[in-house]
């Protein structure tokens, strides 16, 4: 998969697979995420459960997606 950036803004996990915010890039992304989590979760009542869930899914799948166009493999480092 082509990258976004020359310098990564995710990189794997020290423990787990996965990736962590390696680059203020990365932490403004997860800030962003979160805050849209928080306003989707502020208006559940007038969503519904099932908008709400859609929401959150459509919103997390668009993390994931950018955490693997902007960072490195998703595998924990060597020790």
């Amino acid at each position: 998969m082509p990258k976004l950036t020359k310098k990564p803004w995710f990189g794997p996990k020290r423990w787990g697979w996965g990736w962590r915010p390696i680059s203020w890039q990365g932490w403004l992304v997860v800030l962003i995420y979160v805050g849209a989590v928080a306003l989707i979760a502020s208006d559940v009542n007038k969503l519904g459960q099932t908008k709400f869930f859609v929401a959150i899914i459509i919103i997390s799948i668009i993390l994931m997606v950018v955490t693997r166009l902007t960072g490195g493999k998703p595998e924990p480092e060597s020790f």
